[in-house]
């Protein structure tokens, strides 16, 4: 810099661009906003100032921390429904166990040894494999799956060269969860069978509940009885079966559906455009494009015991031509995806802040209208000027179908065209659609272990049948269409009814991942 002093600060920088940092940091954002008020005012003594960013409003700074914390909430809820699932597989992998060994915990326990030494051998091995596994998980998570993530995000945005640190959190969530959670399972399960007398597991007699008579069936054909008679006697382990594929297709669909939910956002979004242009000025200023309409706009905040949410507030002209909604006088009317995400209704009222002030306004439901771009309230412009108090003849901006050119470029805050409303969706897709195309193949992997353990299990519990079977002279075909028929039918049904279920599952996880994470009208609008 020329620090000469013979030269006034006006003369020595001429359109120059810069960058300042606080010597004390503020304490918190409406701090912030004061402090930088005050430079504003001091920098603007010297000359003309184009642009003033203070770094709550930059983002440039804030974007991509606040949109890799969304990110984080989708896949923490990926990691809880995986946990879920780990823990059921666990019970139904133990369960097996002691099932095929409860002859030989039967004459471990007549011979001698106690609950407690049995306890401790049987859940040695469970254990030191979630260690292993965990282990080889933190490994590959800090190497190869690590790139990957990268990747995604360097494509995303211009980030600086990272440092690679451990994290307490993921590594509680990822490593020492699932190792409590093996050992509670495995203990829980294991003790609660060892209570048996060991009579009861040389006789494999491990049912708590009495024998019931054989049911009735119609009388069909013998396969058809049969296959009937082997779904009855093993309906436990088809219960169990519905509740794996189940779990699985909820985690499958989770991967699936995003892609298809940006899209559908982006459609909708632009289907109910405002206007072509949506132009945001520093200050009123007249146009003479005749295509050009006035409108009024204000950013307020709808604080929650979630998240201080932020929400549009138009003033739209009466007879616009570019707004379908047409407030009456003392209307104010929702977007539908703030009455959605907030459960409200007509009649009810809440509270929007001013940010930075302590300037609040009531806002009454008097309707709902669409509007996917952003949360917002309508109202029309004489029930704007009276609730904020605005002279008439000010105005935010213009909706145009044209682009406006007799406009000072200085004097416009922002222009909304069709790309900036889907920035945020495309933005979404290219920054977490490849984590997704990891879901779906982890999910796939998971249903194929699912229905494979419960498969095997439920033929390894009908081996003596089988044999019986065999020793009667059936040929294996024909063993297939007894018992695989019978798992498949089952099968089938637990797919249409997990299908079902997982709709409903999947609607409650995405409400409350976008409760947390739906962006702010401000990425895409402002």
């Amino acid at each position: 810099r020329d620090r000469s002093p013979s030269r006034g600060l006006g003369d020595v920088y001429k359109r120059q661009s810069y960058a300042w940092i606080y010597d004390d940091e503020p304490e918190d954002e409406k701090a912030e906003k004061d402090v930088s008020d005050d430079l504003a005012k001091v920098i603007s003594q010297y000359g003309e100032v184009e642009k003033f960013i203070p770094r709550y409003t930059n983002q440039a700074i804030n974007f991509t921390g606040e949109d890799m914390g969304g990110d984080s909430i989708m896949v923490e809820t990926l990691l809880y429904i995986i946990i879920v699932i780990m823990a059921f597989i666990f019970a139904i992998t133990i369960n097996n166990t002691i099932v095929k060994e409860a002859g030989t915990i039967g004459t471990l326990r007549a011979s001698g040894y106690t609950r407690g030494e049995l306890l401790a051998h049987y859940i040695s091995l469970p254990i030191l494999v979630t260690f292993v596994a965990a282990v080889i998980g933190n490994v590959l998570g800090y190497t190869v799956f690590k790139n990957v993530c990268v990747a995604m995000y360097y494509g995303s945005y211009s980030l600086t060269k990272y440092v690679t640190k451990w994290n307490a959190e993921a590594f509680v969530k990822t490593t020492v969860i699932p190792i409590v959670l093996m050992l509670v399972i495995t203990a829980w399960m294991i003790y609660s069978k060892l209570r048996m007398s060991p009579l009861r597991f040389i006789r494999r007699d491990l049912s708590k509940s009495k024998r019931k008579k054989a049911v009735k069936l119609p009388h069909f054909r013998f396969f058809t009885r049969f296959r009937i008679r082997v779904i009855l006697q093993n309906l436990p382990s088809y219960i169990v079966l519905f509740i794996g594929v189940t779990f699985a297709i909820v985690l499958l669909m989770f991967g699936m559906m995003m892609s298809p939910l940006l899209k559908h956002y982006q459609d909708e979004t632009l289907d109910n455009m405002l206007a072509d242009y949506q132009y945001v000025l520093k200050m009123p200023v007249e146009t003479e494009n005749k295509d050009a309409e006035k409108y009024l706009v204000t950013s307020l905040i709808y604080k929650t015991d979630i998240r201080d949410e932020e929400v549009m507030v138009y003033g739209i002209s009466d007879d616009s031509k570019y707004s379908k909604v047409q407030p009456a006088d003392g209307e104010m009317l929702i977007s539908d995806g703030l009455r959605d995400k907030y459960k409200l209704k007509n009649g009810d009222t809440i509270t929007l802040d001013k940010e930075y002030s302590s300037d609040s306004y009531k806002i009454k439901v008097s309707g709902v209208c669409t509007y996917p771009a952003a949360l917002a309230v309508f109202m029309n412009e004489k029930t704007y000027r009276e609730m904020f108090d605005v002279e008439e003849g000010y105005f935010s901006g213009y909706f145009s179908n044209e682009k406006l050119t007799d406009i000072d470029e200085k004097l416009i805050a922002t222009v909304v065209t069709e790309e900036d409303l889907t920035k945020v969706s495309r933005q979404l897709d290219r920054s977490m659609g490849q984590m997704f195309y990891m879901f779906e193949v982890f999910a796939l992997a998971m249903f194929m272990l699912m229905v494979y353990l419960l498969t095997k299990l439920i033929i390894e519990r009908n081996t003596i049948s089988i044999s019986m079977v065999k020793i009667l002279g059936y040929e294996n075909k024909e063993i297939n269409r007894l018992y695989l028929s019978a798992t498949t039918w089952v099968m089938a049904v637990c797919v249409i009814l997990g299908i079902i279920l997982s709709q409903v599952a999947i609607a409650g996880i995405y409400y409350v991942c976008l409760l947390y994470t739906s962006p702010s009208p401000r990425d895409g609008l402002l």
